[in-house]
């Protein structure tokens, strides 16, 4: 064969040279370059509704930093497994590493941002053939902390700055998924930050840790522990919404939601006007103040750490019960739904209080079934179930009542029927508020 009879042979040859090949690339991952996966991790004592914010922060991060610095055109956002939360209290069940797909739609979270879940993500970089296969290589492991002057001089900034050293750092790893197999990392990736600022201004610090690192085409692996501390760049604006509405349930969950609503409420979408498309990109602010949800007051009534934490704002159980006769006067219902980390004695005696009220929870119809959904799936069950009512109240700086919020507002229901708190009184004098964020599209 001479050049004549293959025109493109050299060409093909120099652009080799000039892109020395990967190790072995599975046609599966289509062979990209630079691909960049970004781990992270949040404060283990932190609760599922946190974790759920932070993944936001991050996500809308990622979608951005994609489209503006081609150096990160192949960012790919890792999905932390879930470890056993301090709310999950069913021992008995195995709640550790589970990954994202046990409660929302991947896929959907996919249509925002290149997301994958952990999973997902042990098995493409398999594919690389990388020299510390079986195992997963940390290239450089950022452990973020606040700086000691947050508001220096009065006035908070956005900045970061490389520490001296970690502090702790016996105890850096603790409690984290990125200290086990297959991951590892050498003390010397270790770096920790001084961190303070939205999430924008990550993309300095993976910009100066990339930098550092060889400039091979590789794939790199960096993880963020305690990503917490990255706030939102702008609160609750339309990419903020987006990433909200991205996060769809899994369609496991949400057969079991609508199968409840039907038996209990005679409750469906169409009966209740509520918008859910088959796919978030649909919604639209055309249905805004359309939907009007199902026969029943919802409330979440938080108890356990907040009978303390926040004994000012939290109510007794008999205000709670006649704050929730009240409601139901003023909107001619008889049923509610109570959604509560309270004791099965303290549930009792709410219940005496409201004799004539047909009060229903969420229970598992079998040991089987709450193997399969767990106490995390519980959880979004009872968000899901409080966020189809007709009216709903929720509990004073819960995040739990505030992922309900969201999704009535996704769903299209009046502001005056969503953003509702309980009152510490019974008389619902001096109470104080949760604040109002309504949906932008």
């Amino acid at each position: 064969m001479n050049v004549a009879q293959c025109p493109n042979l050299i060409l093909w040859i120099q652009n080799l040279i000039k892109h020395p090949k990967l190790p072995f690339c599975d046609t599966e991952i289509k062979c990209k370059r630079n691909v960049i996966y970004l781990l992270y991790d949040v404060n283990p004592p932190e609760g599922f509704n946190l974790r759920r914010d932070v993944y936001i922060r991050l996500a809308v991060f990622v979608r951005n930093i994609q489209k503006e610095n081609k150096r990160f055109r192949n960012l790919r956002l890792v999905l932390p497994p879930w470890r056993r939360l301090y709310h999950w209290k069913s021992h008995h069940l195995q709640q550790d590493h589970l990954p994202w797909s046990d409660f929302f739609d991947i896929e959907s979270l996919r249509r925002f941002v290149a997301v994958l879940d952990f999973p997902e993500f042990v098995r493409e970089i398999s594919l690389y053939g990388l020299e510390s296969k079986p195992f997963v290589t940390i290239h450089k492991l950022l452990q973020l902390q606040h700086f000691k002057d947050m508001f220096e001089s009065g006035v908070f900034t956005d900045k970061w700055e490389f520490a001296a050293e970690c502090q702790g750092n016996d105890k850096l790893l603790q409690g984290s998924y990125l200290k086990e197999l297959p991951l590892f990392s050498k003390p010397l990736h270790i770096r920790c930050v001084h961190y303070q600022g939205g999430a924008s201004l990550l993309g300095s610090v993976l910009q100066m840790v990339l930098d550092e690192l060889d400039v091979d085409e590789t794939p790199k692996v960096i993880a963020i522990l305690n990503a917490e501390i990255v706030l939102h760049d702008r609160w609750a604006d339309r990419q903020f919404w987006q990433a909200r509405r991205s996060m769809r349930f899994s369609y496991k969950l949400n057969e079991v939601v609508n199968q409840f609503r039907l038996q209990h409420f005679n409750s469906t979408d169409i009966t209740d006007s509520v918008q859910r498309p088959p796919m978030w990109e649909y919604e639209h602010s055309s249905h805004n103040d359309q939907s009007i949800g199902g026969p029943y007051l919802a409330v979440h009534l938080r108890r356990a750490d907040f009978l303390y934490g926040r004994e000012s704002t939290t109510p007794t159980l008999k205000s709670a019960a006649l704050q929730i006769k009240y409601y139901l006067q003023q909107l001619n219902l008889n049923t509610v739904f109570l959604a509560t980390d309270a004791t099965a004695f303290e549930i009792k005696n709410l219940k005496s209080y409201l004799s004539r009220t047909r009060v229903l929870r969420f229970t598992v119809d079998s040991i089987a079934q709450k193997a399969s959904i767990k106490d995390g799936g519980i959880a979004i069950i009872d968000q899901l179930v409080c966020s189809y009512a007709r009216f709903f109240v929720g509990t004073y700086e819960s995040t739990f009542t505030y992922r309900i919020y969201e999704e009535r507002e996704i769903l299209g229901f009046l502001r005056h029927t969503t953003f509702n708190t309980f009152c510490k009184k019974s008389t619902m004098e001096d109470c104080l508020k949760n604040s109002m964020w309504p949906i932008v599209y």
